[in-house]
């Protein structure tokens, strides 16, 4: 099925790669990615900011979102992609569920509460 704009599907294209990048990371190193600064890139002539949102749980797990936002062309909005894992201690990775919430997830700081989280 085709995005409209291409350029969406280009740069939600962006932000499953930069989540499958960080799959393969441990844990400790996707910890020290929580003070990291937002990515400022250009798609397609458009500005976009990613950040990656690295989350510590009581269990040792985090909880790892890459929050795209992409300007749109009409009036002024942003178009939101997300990608998100749960990374155990041990290795495993476990997928954050299609239609999980930025509310359901305790992200509304960083996300005003925009989008949807999906599987990459």
């Amino acid at each position: 099925m085709r995005t409209f704009p291409k350029s969406l599907a280009t740069f939600r294209g962006i932000v499953y790669e930069r989540g499958e990048q960080l799959r393969k990371l441990a844990v400790e190193d996707l910890k020290r990615l929580a003070i990291e600064p937002p990515e400022n890139i250009i798609v397609e002539s458009r500005p976009a900011t990613i950040s990656v949102i690295v989350q510590p749980l009581p269990s040792g797990s985090v909880r790892v979102v890459v929050q795209g936002f992409l300007k749109a062309l009409l009036l002024g909005g942003k178009h939101v992609a997300l990608d998100g894992i749960y990374k155990l201690p041990d290795g495993t990775v476990s997928p954050m569920h299609r239609y999980t919430t930025a509310i359901e997830t305790d992200l509304l700081p960083y996300s005003s509460g925009l989008g949807i989280l999906t599987p990459g």
